[in-house]
């Protein structure tokens, strides 16, 4: 039943933020100050979403942390990043004219929620609490670069339009590039010092990776690593912008899933065998 209220909400603060992001667009655009109702329903929304996301954090940490006999089930992975990205989508809301993609990072959100709905609950092999360690700073990496992702795309989407000289739908409902750009540049400073934290962690924690037949995943974090290394590097010495880096930036995360979810679904799907 929590798990069904938990949706709820991501459902509903999904359908407000979107219903509502043209409208405030535009008010930030104009510089008005929002109306007396608007910003106590903002508030509301606000504290409700945040109460749904402690309490989901907080049933994470005794059903994943604290339940040392228990390992990651796809399930858990899915529940912690639909938590990560609700929090995320929270501070999105707060930031002038993010309703938009906090309500996109929401409904991904809801949806990864839905899936652990009906998953249910699969069972893993238990894990040390270093190799709990290692998955969970790798999943906490994968979800601050995945919502850089949903900005990625919609700042690609949204130059398309410019470059052909259209006001869209777009236009009405996401700040100025320049705002989704740093905006992006802070979700892959914090992505990539978690990767990094991940992959330092799993070459110390986890032993005899190739007979666990974990090559692939090491290469592919590695890869990962040194793609959103480069682009931190290049935007913060070199001023790296525009389309280029948002490919960059979207071939690097589809790497990162290769390297974890490709991983997984092999390893419990093909080989029929369990890791964080």
């Amino acid at each position: 039943m929590f798990a069904f209220t938990i949706l709820g909400t991501y459902v509903l603060a999904t359908l407000v933020l979107l219903t509502s992001a043209s409208a405030a667009q535009a008010t930030t655009m104009s510089h008005n100050e929002p109306s007396g109702k608007a910003l106590q329903a903002d508030r509301i929304l606000t504290g409700l979403l945040g109460v749904m996301i402690v309490l989901h954090g907080a049933s994470l940490v005794g059903d994943v942390i604290l339940e040392n006999t228990q390992g990651l089930g796809f399930a858990d992975v899915l529940s912690v990043i639909a938590w990560l990205l609700a929090a995320i989508g929270l501070y999105a809301m707060m930031q002038p004219g993010f309703r938009a993609v906090s309500g996109v990072v929401l409904a991904i959100s809801a949806l990864l929620v839905g899936a652990c709905l009906i998953i249910g609950g699969d069972t893993a092999a238990p894990l040390s609490w270093q190799i709990k360690l290692h998955a969970i700073l790798s999943l906490v990496a994968y979800s601050f670069l995945g919502a850089g992702s949903v900005l990625a795309t919609a700042s690609l989407m949204q130059d398309s339009q410019l470059r052909a000289a259209r006001v869209g739908r777009l236009s009405t409902i996401l700040p100025p590039l320049i705002a989704t750009e740093q905006f992006l540049a802070r979700l892959t400073i914090a992505g990539f010092v978690f990767l990094l934290l991940a992959v330092t962690s799993g070459f110390i924690f986890v032993d005899n990776m190739f007979a666990q037949h974990l090559t692939h995943k090491s290469v592919l974090s590695i890869a990962g690593l040194v793609i959103f290394g480069a682009l931190v590097v290049g935007r913060q010495v070199a001023g790296w912008r525009g389309r280029r880096m948002l490919f960059f930036y979207l071939a690097g995360f589809g790497v990162l899933l290769l390297a974890y979810f490709g991983s997984k679904v092999i390893l419990e799907v093909v080989l029929n065998r369990h890791w964080g």
